[in-house]
């Protein structure tokens, strides 16, 4: 029965709901006072409890994982954008007297000077490595700056390096610029060059961590760049190695490991975080500055995550923490991977599968390729042999290894960026070629010898 009254209001008050008017100061949802950020929808800080919030988020990457162990060298990766000027911010934070928790690893920086592949002339190279120094000279720690082009060196020539402060990048042979320039002008699309540089700057790190004698690589990357980039390895045919691209932890390179701390940050909580603390990130050009929306796979997803991503705050978290759930193994010593972006190789797979229908279809379609790359070599008939045991003998000199070969040895993404050059003849790094060419042998020698081989 109703027992609404005579002269009584029949219509309830209502109670507050999380909407608000135009101009209606949000409290914080922690401490209650004027908030000054809202992160998403429900999510309303004030200065205090949002820089708390970001430092116990930083913290507790490194608590979870127990990857870092006390004392533990580490090599951090800076760019001077906006994630990795918070990350060495928060870095700072941690080994401050004042932290109530000290971080226990000690950090070197580096930067990589990309400007060769930039078109930048060695002026515009001087003035934005000093820009550079000028951060990290403030930060106290070690660091350095190394040009891109060393990654064309070979693999020995980083055996004795050690971050001292000055600009490796500004002496530089003409040789290594001549051949990188080469490498770069042979790729014509842009999202092939955009996996080129990614996957060079990644390899370079961990020649420089390893050489320097660190056990890790810590990155900036932040949870949107990591959710575009789900997206746009799917469309690239990348969708197998999501976990090492996307992961707190990439450990697809057997002697070293890439870290990402602030992947739990969204593009806008760290720019908040530097809004907050006064920083000022360097505006640094990159090699889709002032392009199209639709120049790159990779910038066009970008388009589309943070046009949605405006709209529906929970779009970035949405596609991060659904990739989140994607997971590997720690890699065995003797998987085979990929010889240019050390992944695990994704194209053993059945005769039936669509890669196979892929292949035979171009064989079908176009004429073989046959552009060769040098610096292997093939075992002759001999009644000795100079290698290991593993195809490296060295009795005959002129053997070259085939594009054909080395595509064996990539994963399918990987060989979209080699399809994509015009060609691959001495282009590679020297140590990439090694490595493709000593794979290669083995693959062959293990092909030879299947027939006497016992079954697992």
């Amino acid at each position: 029965m109703c027992s609404v009254q005579d002269g009584e209001d029949v219509i309830p008050e209502r109670k507050k709901t999380g909407k608000f008017t135009e101009g209606e100061r949000r409290p914080c949802m922690k401490c209650g006072e004027s908030a000054a950020v809202i992160i998403r929808v429900n999510d309303a800080f004030c200065r205090g409890c949002f820089l708390t919030y970001c430092t116990h988020k930083f913290r507790s990457a490194f608590g979870k994982s127990k990857l870092i162990r006390d004392g533990e060298k580490v090599l951090v990766a800076f760019s001077g954008g906006q994630s990795s000027t918070a990350l060495l911010h928060l870095i700072q934070e941690g080994l401050s007297e004042r932290a109530q928790k000290k971080l226990r690893f000690i950090p070197s920086f580096v930067f990589i000077d990309e400007g060769a592949v930039l078109n930048q002339t060695q002026e515009e190279r001087s003035e934005t490595c000093q820009q550079v120094a000028a951060l990290l000279q403030q930060s106290g720690f070690p660091w350095n700056i190394i040009s891109l082009e060393k990654i064309m060196q070979e693999s020995n020539s980083l055996e004795k390096f050690e971050l001292s402060e000055q600009f490796e990048s500004l002496h530089v042979s003409e040789k290594d610029q001549e051949e990188l320039k080469s490498l770069w002008n042979s790729v014509k699309t842009l999202s092939a060059k955009e996996e080129m540089i990614r996957t060079l700057r990644s390899r370079l790190l961990v020649s420089i961590a390893t050489a320097g004698g660190y056990s890790k690589v810590l990155v900036g990357d932040t949870g949107t760049k990591l959710s575009i980039r789900l997206l746009s390895d799917v469309a690239q045919g990348r969708g197998m190695h999501l976990p090492f691209e996307t992961g707190f932890a990439d450990c697809r390179h057997p002697e070293m490991k890439i870290v990402r701390p602030v992947r739990d940050f969204t593009a806008k909580e760290v720019a908040m975080y530097n809004a907050f603390h006064n920083l000022q990130p360097l505006v640094l050009p990159a090699l889709t500055t002032k392009a199209a929306s639709n120049a790159s796979i990779e910038r066009l997803t970008e388009t589309f995550v943070t046009g949605l991503q405006a709209d529906f705050p929970s779009t970035v978290s949405t596609i991060f923490r659904t990739g989140e759930k994607l997971s590997v193994e720690d890699m065995d010593s003797e998987v085979d991977r990929c010889q240019f972006c050390q992944a695990p190789l994704d194209t053993n797979v059945p005769a039936s599968s669509a890669l196979n229908a892929t292949l035979f279809s171009q064989s079908l379609s176009q004429k073989s390729s046959t552009s060769t790359i040098g610096g292997a070599s093939n075992c002759d008939k001999t009644d000795s042999c100079c290698g290991e045991g593993d195809g490296s003998c060295q009795t005959q000199k002129d053997f070259r290894l085939t594009k054909e070969d080395l595509a064996d040895v990539l994963c399918y993404g990987c060989r979209l960026v080699i399809k994509d050059m015009n060609s691959v003849d001495d282009l590679l790094p020297a140590n990439v070629l090694q490595s493709a060419a000593a794979a290669v042998r083995r693959k062959k020698m293990k092909d030879e010898i299947q027939d006497f081989l016992l079954p697992s």
